[in-house]
């Protein structure tokens, strides 16, 4: 051996044996395996504002509770519209590249990514009544964990590797408009309607008028401006963009009610201890089956303030008038929808009608 072989011999026997005694003595510590003190913390990304939605007075609500009933252990935090990089569509992206744990479900956004992810936002294919559009909802969802036998909870899990873990009712989506009433075929000739997906457009111009999009950010200057005067969106939503500053028509054409959710990568989901993962399942699952009313209830309260004083007129339009609007949607709607949709789209009218 060489005297610079030896040295280095020398040098690791003294390396290792100053190891063993640290080791010994408690001088170095072992990796801390995960345990039940872990505190583990999730991020949500929504579509909305802290402020747009009664969803999201209800997931700051349901955040807090898992929280406290997992004593800390599992924290999720919201991020709200411009403080992460994704828009609503991108929604289930941002789940899948691994940016957040939970994602806000906006079918209105998404069916332009998963057309069949749509199914509630197909004008007319729900109920009209707020609940019983929902029973349909809880349905296709599989009651959110209680069960797996809805249609686009199974398509959710194979394909996004994700699960839909809590919706509530969602107030009806209708046509906002400025200077006249909208109620039946024609009502829109001559009118330029701010729509937010392709079915929606296809609606205004069955109803006579030109679609425009705009993002909603923009629609309060659209208005100003004369770029539209009309807009399909909820009332919760024209009330918290200030849209009744020109809006004096609420429409109740009741034309879909889209929902908002909430989903969950199913790896982290799995990730969690048994307790945790348990106690948040519950928290979600029993609040969507209540199922929490306050958007439908602000909906009401907010039509009632707006119309007590005259300003703005409530139109329902007549039974007749709704059927006639109804049956040019089946053929150009709800047709292309399926051809677009297939077997998989004729799966959700079959739970739909059940």
């Amino acid at each position: 051996m060489t005297r610079s072989n030896k040295s280095i011999s020398i040098l690791l026997a003294v390396i290792l044996v100053l190891s063993l005694s640290l080791v010994g003595c408690g001088g170095s510590e072992e990796p801390e395996e995960i345990g039940s003190d872990e505190v583990i913390e999730w991020a949500f990304y929504s579509a909305y504002g802290p402020d747009e939605g009664a969803c999201c007075e209800i997931w700051k609500q349901l955040f807090a509770q898992i929280e406290e009933e997992t004593d800390g252990k599992l924290i999720i935090t919201p991020y709200w519209y411009g403080q992460h990089p994704y828009e609503g569509e991108d929604m289930l992206k941002a789940l899948e590249d691994g940016s957040c744990q939970l994602s806000h479900f906006y079918s209105g956004y998404l069916s332009a990514v998963e057309p069949i992810f749509g199914a509630d936002a197909v004008p007319m294919l729900f109920p009209s009544d707020p609940m019983e559009s929902w029973e349909v909802t809880a349905r296709l969802w599989g009651n959110f964990q209680q069960d797996t036998g809805g249609v686009l909870e199974s398509i959710l899990q194979e394909r996004w590797n994700a699960s839909m873990v809590h919706m509530l009712p969602a107030s009806p989506q209708r046509i906002f408009s400025v200077g006249y009433p909208v109620d039946k075929i024609g009502s829109l000739k001559g009118h330029k309607i701010r729509v937010y997906s392709p079915e929606l457009g296809k609606l205004v111009e069955i109803l006579g008028g030109t679609p425009v999009s705009v993002a909603f950010s923009e629609v309060y200057t659209s208005l100003s401006t004369n770029l539209i005067d009309g807009y399909i969106t909820s009332t919760m939503f024209a009330e918290s963009g200030g849209l009744f500053d020109y809006t004096d028509h609420i429409n109740a054409l009741e034309i879909m009610a889209s929902t908002d959710g909430i989903v969950v990568d199913l790896d982290k989901l799995a990730e969690l201890p048994q307790d945790i993962r348990d106690t948040f399942l519950r928290i979600m699952s029993d609040s969507a089956m209540k199922p929490e009313m306050i958007e439908l209830e602000m909906n009401d309260e907010i039509v009632k303030e707006r119309t007590a004083t005259g300003e703005v007129q409530f139109i329902v339009p007549t039974e007749e008038d709704r059927n006639a609007i109804v049956e040019k949607v089946k053929t150009e709607i709800w047709g292309p929808w399926l051809e677009l949709t297939g077997e998989e789209g004729q799966r959700v009218i079959e739970q739909v009608n059940m």
